[in-house]
């Protein structure tokens, strides 16, 4: 437009400054900069053929300004732009004092976007080169809505916001006083100064916050202000801040039904101008007019009405009347930043919860990709069919209609300023951590669903909340922190979790796997590490602690896998946590319960289901190797959970007091109780469980030790499989004291019943099956109820042949000995007692009170049978009383009764086991028959010769002997008639034969 009259007034006093109290010229500075480079700025403006031109030019030390109409050849620059209808320009000509170089047209549009960030009026910016434009800025006003003052009705429920500075010299306006501008910045670059070159485009999008303050100065400040500044401070200002800035394109890319992959390596210079736009993390600028060399520690701009130093590079804090009004200006800037914070913050909440129904889709989706790659990984023989899967899981993700539109936005996120962060914040965890890629995981929770646009938001909102310390003055900071904690000060700023938009202090952040268990207040990991700074320091949010996860626990019923997970993954924490005490770990164990897969149960009557919940606590115990497989106690891990854990997990010691291997008697008083073992089904369990209980008894010492292992087991139970002779195929088991070792011969008993012996099917040791009472042989009760029945009286051997193999008790032994059982010779009507029988020798057949023991001689008698029947009192030497009773008895009979072939054998047979050695059996009771008479003796009476044939007693001494006997060795001579011998006084005549030790034994007294 031309200028009026006013303009050209206006004009003419420039250099004076600024007498406006709302604008921030004060003494012409920037006026004066003209003169930098060229000696005669000229100001053309009106219409065509009407051109005025107000001219500046410098008379001794003042300047000066001449107007009137332009001179000849200077036009309007529509006019030199080929613009001739166009007659509203106003043009400002600086004529070079020295040749410039054409600017890189790059870094030329930086500072001159820069420049437009804040400005009203200017809008528009276009760069010309030889009538050729080649640059083209234009900023757009997109849409502006008010900032609510935050009530304690608010979403964020806190006592209101502060509004006004520490001394009350500013104060926030109300209702659209506050207010959110978006606005648009269009940049058009081409590649050459040429027209033949084409023009690039970008655009990007940015977010203002401004607000209307009211001032309060007191007057002390005011009258050092204005001497200061030679102007009053304003009633009221605006003071602005630059939000966020993200690339327009990409955008849209994300609200599209495609996905739009940006070519990275294919940049245009055009958006590295608008890239430049949007501060980095800590570089926000003070803005007085135009941008300072003061930055505000945030990657956020301050525009407001500070007072500068002269060179307009630096916030005057020199004077002290400044330095109050500066300070708490910039105050109250910190409360705009908090305000606008809370605001973004809140719509961001609001649109997180509208769009959780396609973020459960994507985690539906997600967890049917695992279930199918899971399964294709164990179809995977080869790594051709590998690569193939790859290539087949690649394909769907780049499928726009399986995956919202809204967290396609990715990817072209990832081009912005905070990508070298996700990348760090992406990097395989293993490497990080040095761990195995499962520990790593258990660490790390994988998390790989795409930020969603409210996601992407918030960061790039954070991300501007990073504080840096403000360069080069750090009081700047200081003041926009103290504005900033100030306005909200019961009230931590809000982060975006997994639940939503939250306050800092009820929020937490992810800590080594902690996440994982349930915590919908949790910092994803990518959030955390692209706005790291914004959540420890300004948002002050605590990391997850283990007092968190055991109160989060008591609220919860982890699944199965969730389980696993949790014992998995707390060694592993414990190892980078050491200062873990043993009593928060109880205490964890004692939070958590859990269902297991297939546990859930249908009521009878309303057929709703339900789920058995388990408490960990209640789990003592995990099973040893060695009894995998077999029934467990219910303080015991079940199998399946204990597989997918592992035993070398449960053993790590941080898991001291919380289990033990199951000891063994614990599990044996179980498994006595169990059905395996009172009822011996089912077949397989039985098997298993008796294997297991024969192996430990194996390994037992000591007697003592295996006995109070058998006192656990249920003995009188039928928990022993046995054979059976029928074909029927179901499994019988019984009680182990009425069953018999498959070893056990019992043919001799064939026919009596039925002798149930243990099945060969089952590996466990002897020794273990006696020791439960199996029976190696009949009981003695069975044997001595069927005598009859067995009919042994012709031949006893194969109860002798059995007995010797059988595991005899004493009691049993007692009975056997005393019991009549055993068959006579020649008696099959009777049977007698072991004791009554002697085993067959034929020097004892002259002996008629003498019953042999029925013994086949075709069979013979081993020594074994021998040894055994002596045992149970059969005997082999008849006593001395019987054999003397015999000999009395014959000598009492008359010659014509007695037999003397009979009597001699007897003799002889006395005589052969009298004496010293092994034969000598008779030899300590013989002396007590001395007296008896039983030596056939004859005699002559001497007065009338006749022979008298007579019994005398080895120590007679009454009359003359004559001795009849035999002798075996050697003929008795002389050494007869030995007084030591005998002591007849009449001589002796020999007409036997009798061992010269026998004779000794028979005649001494």
């Amino acid at each position: 437009m031309p200028f009026r009259t006013q303009d050209w007034a206006r004009l003419r006093k420039i250099a004076e400054g600024n007498p406006d109290e709302s604008k921030v010229g004060a003494f012409g500075v920037g006026a004066y900069t003209m003169f930098s480079i060229c000696e005669e700025p000229l100001v053309v403006s009106g219409k065509k053929g009407q051109e005025e031109a107000m001219a500046f030019f410098w008379k001794g030390d003042g300047l000066w300004t001449k107007t009137g109409k332009a001179p000849q050849g200077i036009l309007n620059m529509s006019a030199s732009l080929g613009k001739s209808d166009d007659n509203e320009w106003t043009s400002f000509i600086l004529p070079s004092r020295d040749p410039y170089k054409i600017p890189d047209l790059v870094e030329f549009g930086k500072f001159l976007s820069a420049s437009l960030t804040f400005t009203q009026c200017l809008k528009n910016v276009r760069v010309y080169v030889n009538q050729t434009m080649v640059m083209n800025i234009e900023k757009t006003i997109l849409e502006s809505h008010t900032i609510a003052t935050p009530k304690a009705s608010s979403w964020w429920k806190n006592d209101g916001a502060v509004t006004t500075s520490s001394t009350g010299m500013f104060t926030f306006g109300k209702g659209s006083d506050l207010t959110q501008t978006s606005v648009q910045m269009n940049v058009s670059l081409r590649r050459g100064t040429t027209s033949e070159y084409e023009m690039d485009e970008s655009t990007v999008r940015a977010r203002y916050a401004s607000a209307q303050v009211k001032t309060s100065i007191p007057s002390s400040i005011e009258k050092r202000m204005v001497r200061v500044t030679k102007k009053k401070p304003p009633k009221e200002l605006t003071v602005q801040i630059f939000l966020d800035a993200a690339n327009a394109e990409e955008e849209d890319d994300g609200k599209s039904n495609k996905r739009k992959i940006p070519k990275r390596n294919k940049r245009s210079r055009a958006s590295h101008v608008t890239d430049s736009f949007a501060p980095t993390p800590g570089s926000g600028r003070i803005f007085i007019g135009f941008r300072t060399s003061q930055t505000t520690g945030l990657g956020i701009h301050l525009a407001a009405p500070l007072l500068p130093t002269v060179e307009r590079e630096a916030i005057d804090f020199v004077d002290a009347a400044l330095r109050d009004y500066n300070s708490e200006l910039l105050e109250m800037s910190g409360m705009l930043m908090r305000l606008a914070l809370e605001h973004e913050m809140g719509r961001i909440g609001t649109l997180w919860d509208m769009s959780k129904d396609e973020r459960d889709k994507w985690e539906a989706q997600r967890e049917e990709e695992k279930k199918k790659d899971l399964l294709k990984a164990n179809e995977e023989q080869v790594d051709s069919s590998q690569k193939s899967a790859k290539d087949d899981t690649s394909s769907k993700g780049n499928d726009s209609s399986s995956i919202p539109s809204s967290l396609l936005s990715f990817a072209s996120f990832m081009a912005k300023g905070v990508k070298s962060t996700v990348t760090e914040a992406l990097k395989p965890v293993q490497e990080i951590l040095g761990e195995d890629s499962e520990a790593a995981e258990l660490l790390n929770p994988r998390d790989d669903r795409p930020l969603c646009l409210e996601e992407r938001d918030a960061i790039l909102l954070m991300q501007n909340y990073c504080p840096r310390q403000s360069t080069p003055d750090s009081l700047v900071g200081q003041c926009l922190a103290k504005g900033f904690s100030r306005c909200l000060q019961s009230s931590s700023p809000p982060v975006l979790t997994q639940g939503g938009v939250m306050r800092g202090a009820e929020a937490k952040l992810p800590n080594y796997g902690l996440e994982a268990f349930g915590f919908d207040n949790v910092v994803r990991r990518i959030m955390l590490e692209n706005a790291q700074e914004y959540h420890s320091v300004i948002a002050n949010v605590k990391v997850l602690t283990v007092n968190d996860l055991i109160s989060s626990l008591k609220n919860q019923i982890l699944d199965q896998t969730m389980l696993v997970r949790l014992l998995k993954w707390w060694p592993k924490f414990c190892r980078r946590h050491s200062i873990v005490d043993r009593h928060t770990g109880l205490r964890l164990k004692e939070a958590i319960r859990f269902e297991l897969k297939d546990s859930k149960t249908n009521t009878t009557e309303d057929d709703v289901e339900f789920a058995i919940v388990h408490r960990l606590d209640s789990i003592l115990y995990f099973t040893p190797k060695h009894l995998l497989g077999q029934p467990l106690p219910e303080t015991s891990f079940p199998p399946l959970i204990q597989d997918e854990i592992g035993l070398r997990i449960l053993e790590h010691n941080c898991y001291n007091g919380w289990f033990s291997t199951l000891p063994f008697d614990i599990w044996t008083s179980f498994i006595s109780q169990h059905s395996c073992m009172v009822e011996g089904k089912p077949k397989e369990l039985n098997i298993l469980a008796l294997t297991a209980l024969s192996k430990h008894f194996d390994s037992l010492d000591g007697t003592l030790s295996r006995r109070r292992f058998i006192e656990l087991l249920p003995i009188n139970s039928p928990c022993i499989p046995y054979d059976t002779d029928s074909n029927e195929k179901e499994w019988q088991t019984g009680t182990p004291s009425e069953l018999y070792m498959a070893s056990s011969n019992l043919e001799a008993f064939a026919g009596v019943g039925v002798f149930n012996k243990v099945s060969r099917e089952l590996k466990v040791s002897d020794a273990f099956l006696i020791a439960m009472g199996v029976r190696t042989t009949i009981s003695i009760d069975f044997l001595f109820l069927h005598l009859d029945t067995l009919k042994w009286n012709n031949n006893p051997k194969p109860l002798i042949t059995y007995l010797i193999d059988a595991d005899l008790s004493h009691a049993d032994l007692l009975k056997l000995r005393s019991t009549k059982y055993l068959p006579a010779e020649q008696d099959e009507t009777h049977v007698y007692a072991p004791k009554e029988l002697y085993i067959k020798n034929s020097e004892l057949e002259i002996f008629p009170f003498i019953r042999f023991l029925q013994w086949r001689e075709s069979e013979g008698m081993s020594k074994a049978h021998r040894d055994f029947l002596i045992k149970l009192g059969v005997r082999i030497d008849p006593p001395l009383s019987s054999v003397m009773s015999f000999l009395e008895g014959e000598c009492n009979k008359s010659e014509e009764l007695r037999d003397d072939k009979v009597y001699e054998k007897a003799l002889q047979y006395l005589a052969n086991h009298l004496g010293p050695g092994p034969q000598g059996i008779y030899e300590r009771e013989f002396a007590k028959y001395k007296s008896t008479k039983f030596l056939p003796c004859i005699r002559q009476n001497l007065e009338t010769g006749d022979i008298i044939k007579e019994m005398q007693s080895p120590s007679g001494k009454s009359c003359p002997i004559y001795l009849l006997y035999i002798l075996t060795d050697q003929i008795l001579t002389s050494d007869i008639t030995h007084p030591s011998f005998y002591h007849a006084s009449q001589p002796v005549t020999i007409t036997h034969q009798v061992s010269s030790w026998a004779f000794q034994h028979l005649i001494h007294n």
